[in-house]
């Protein structure tokens, strides 16, 4: 998006804020538009009111639900990545005037590889509860027959600590593979090399990596919640958020079925086909930071 606006003659410049000293930096801040990320809300909100007393105007960046509703509240316009963030938004008091829904893209689509595992399942995910990587490993230890790789960063230790702990006490440290952060390659690589994508998070803004699964051409088990049932459309295997059962049913019944595996691999790509390209999530959102 940054790119775009650039694209699009917008001089634009970043702040980091890592911590409270460089949140105060934001009192000093010159700008027309100020575009703050949720990622950013706890730092940057007690310091919105000033920057509009100065005549800034505040944009909301809503990527996940968390600092959301605190930066809403405190901003002048939102925008949001999903349809179904935006209606929570709007449920909880925010109006609906004041949020416009901008999608983040899809890469361009990519050919399938010819020889992948049958039972090479991938997650990519950061390691924090709300993604479920532990209701996946426990389904996973119920299917013998898959193996499991997990790409994502570990920033909750003590969670990392449990997944750990359940991997051995599950008995799938064979079966399971942490890669940790990947590059871009890498990551491409490994969406290559699966076979079935697995993400069983509890909630999501929008989750992104099922939309590079599916432009990947790779059949989609998610949890049956709104920001998944958003992306896929139909077109991934859904399941009851944090239930192990029905997880390993459907890991089980596409590993051991060429036929559904391929089925739902076509329309993945079917799918993803309808999905904004970054090209067009640029064009939206740069309407949307000129119109608020």
């Amino acid at each position: 998006m940054l790119a775009a606006m650039r694209r699009a003659g917008i001089r634009v410049g970043t702040v980091v804020l890592r911590d409270r000293r460089a949140a105060l930096g934001l009192r000093a801040l010159d700008a027309r538009v100020v575009v703050v990320d949720t990622i950013a809300a706890n730092l940057a909100a007690p310091e919105l009111g000033g920057l509009r007393a100065r005549g800034s105007r505040v944009i909301a960046l809503a990527h996940m639900w968390h600092g959301a509703l605190l930066l809403a509240r405190r901003a002048d316009g939102v925008i949001a990545v999903s349809g179904s963030l935006a209606e929570e938004l709007v449920a909880a008091g925010v109006e609906r005037r004041r949020v416009v829904v901008v999608r983040p893209g899809r890469d361009p689509l990519t050919r399938r590889a010819s020889a992948r595992r049958s039972g090479s399942v991938l997650c990519v995910a950061n390691w924090i509860p709300t993604k479920g990587i532990h209701t996946l490993i426990a389904a996973v230890a119920r299917v013998p027959e898959v193996t499991l790789e997990l790409v994502g960063d570990a920033p909750d230790p003590v969670y990392a600590s449990r997944l750990r702990d359940l991997i051995g006490a599950r008995g799938v440290a064979s079966r399971v593979r942490a890669y940790g952060s990947l590059s871009r390659a890498a990551l491409e690589r490994r969406y290559a090399a699966a076979s079935i994508f697995a993400l069983p998070s509890v909630r999501e803004g929008y989750p992104i990596v099922v939309v590079e699964a599916l432009a990947h051409g790779l059949p989609v088990i998610g949890c049956d919640i709104a920001g998944v049932r958003e992306v896929t459309d139909g077109a991934a295997i859904l399941v009851p958020p944090g239930r192990i059962g029905p997880l390993a049913a459907a890991l089980r019944s596409l590993a051991s079925d060429d036929r559904s595996r391929e089925h739902l691999a076509r329309r993945a790509r079917r799918r993803a086909r309808t999905l904004a390209t970054w090209t067009e999530s640029g064009r939206d959102f740069v309407r949307a930071v000129r119109a608020r």
